[in-house]
């Protein structure tokens, strides 16, 4: 081809161009060669397509992203590009079912960095799954195939509302045939990394209209609630990547592959069992006020963290109790000692007898020894609180009540804050242990994501992460899901699932 290529064996063939082996005699290499089909040379709206993917790939230079070598249109339009001898991820997805954690993050981590340099170039991909994802023979990952990517600002080369990219992995905004952008290539690997971790994907249905659109109006998917083994905070990476609005999801290709390379570092440095957790850091706009300094220092003691993991291996291991789904026939429960789990600390459906454990702050705690002896809290009197008013508890919206929950317990109105447990929580649920005492060290609460994930007219969910810092100054994050209900006109907290 060309004087210059010679063409080998078919490796694959697709709706637009079919690919093979070749080698480059010039400068005695292999390459991969990608032909048009010669059935749609003479349709000038394949030909567009297939040019303009030989323009978006060689806009785009990175050593995750394959490279373009040359093009050319005799004897039918061509695209010589680096030949990728690993397979692609969708062989070795067939192959292994699902992947390591670790692996499948890596992964991730590699088609991030690749989105991160097309979005640089101003290319958006649109259709990133496991096919275009190529994997060289030292394992890192390569993207290919940007045969219906587009400039950004330019004109699209379909009809407006047509589909583009597998119904699999398009994001919503795809469905429902709305303009993409960046976030939407994000939602499409949150969709490979779910399909890494799990071995399946996260949507099906009937045919190809019914996968695309079960996406839409529906919160992420953990994907713990298909392979509990998989930590918390990788699953909370696939979440934010998935979220329904692209403004809830990573703000650019460059944050996720900072939280995907954040978490491989702390899982090489931490080995963790299943269920535990290496919270990924997540960014969000929303704040709870630092408790007021004025405050008298309030010293509780600490539930050892011993316990918290002794409670976790008595459940099974598992870190959140039911599936952020809006369906409650669906809901799994878990033992009371696991699901009621929050901030770290597991909470105690009933009182026992306490001791007065030696004096300790929370970062002493975190460090205790698996093998450490395990305290309840102490009794003692609540800190006083100004009585609750009906303006403490009415919102308007479950997200308020949660924060203003926190936002109660940050500044020692404990009283406030029990005001917003429903019935039903007060009465499974001890006071002191798991209130009072609980959050005696705490000195601010900030949220990284508080959104609305679920709701009907009588009941809620809502994702609450955040970060606790104790007056110690130690910190730590938690990502989890609070349950509330409606009553008398007011949104109560019903159950907490961290």
């Amino acid at each position: 081809m060309g004087g210059r290529y010679r063409i080998g064996e078919l490796i694959a063939r697709g709706g637009m161009a079919s690919v093979f082996r070749g080698h480059d005699e010039q400068l005695d290499r292999p390459v991969a060669i990608k032909l048009m089909r010669p059935d749609l040379a003479e349709d000038a709206h394949f030909t567009a397509r297939f040019a303009a993917e030989a323009r978006s790939a060689a806009s785009v230079t990175h050593p995750n992203v394959v490279a373009i070598y040359d093009v050319g249109t005799e004897p039918v339009a061509s695209i010589v590009m680096e030949l990728v001898d690993g397979g692609d991820l969708s062989g070795l997805l067939r192959q292994e079912g699902q992947l390591d954690p670790a692996q499948a993050a890596q992964i991730a981590a590699d088609v991030a960095a690749a989105l991160e340099a097309a979005h640089a170039a101003g290319v958006v991909h649109r259709d990133v799954k496991p096919g275009n994802v190529l994997l060289r023979s030292d394992g890192r990952a390569a993207v290919a195939d940007f045969g219906i990517a587009r400039a950004m600002g330019a004109g699209t080369l379909t009809k407006t509302g047509a589909l583009l990219g597998s119904v699999d992995y398009i994001s919503p905004e795809q469905a429902r045939g709305d303009r993409a952008d960046e976030r939407s290539d994000l939602y499409g690997l949150g969709v490979v990394l779910y399909e890494m971790l799990t071995g399946r994907r996260p949507f099906d249905g009937d045919g190809p209209y019914a996968v695309a659109t079960a996406r839409i109006g529906r919160p992420p998917p953990d994907p713990r609630m298909v392979a509990p083994a998989i930590p918390r905070d990788l699953a909370s990476i696939v979440q934010r990547a998935m979220a329904e609005s692209p403004a809830d999801r990573y703000a650019n290709a460059e944050a996720m592959r900072v939280a995907l390379h954040a978490w491989i570092e702390r899982a090489k440095a931490a080995p963790q069992r299943p269920g535990t957790e290496l919270l990924a850091p997540v960014m969000g706009p929303r704040v709870a006020a630092a408790k007021d300094p004025r405050r008298p220092a309030r010293r509780g003691p600490v539930i050892a963290w011993a316990a918290l993991l002794l409670l976790l291996l008595a459940g099974g291991g598992y870190g959140v109790g039911r599936a952020l789904i809006g369906d409650d026939n669906l809901d799994v429960p878990l033992p009371e000692a696991v699901l009621g789990s929050i901030g770290g600390h597991a909470f105690t459906p009933t009182p026992s007898p306490t001791t007065e454990p030696s004096p300790s702050d929370e970062a002493s705690a975190v460090n205790t020894p698996s093998d450490a002896p395990t305290r309840a809290p102490a009794t003692r009197a609540p800190v006083p609180t100004p009585a609750p008013t009906a303006a403490s508890v009415a919102f308007a919206g479950p997200d308020d009540a949660v924060a203003a929950f926190y936002d109660h317990v940050v500044d020692g109105r404990f009283d406030d804050a029990y005001a917003l447990w429903s019935p039903r929580m007060k009465a499974t649920y001890e006071r002191q242990g798991n209130l009072d005492d609980r959050f005696a060290n705490t000195a601010a609460i900030s949220f990284s994501s508080l959104y609305v994930a679920d709701q009907s007219a009588t009941r809620a969910t809502v994702q609450a992460n955040f970060t606790e810092t104790y007056d110690s100054g130690s910190s730590r994050d938690f990502v989890g899901y609070w349950r509330l209900i409606r009553s008398d006109g007011r949104w109560l907290l019903d159950e907490p699932t961290y």
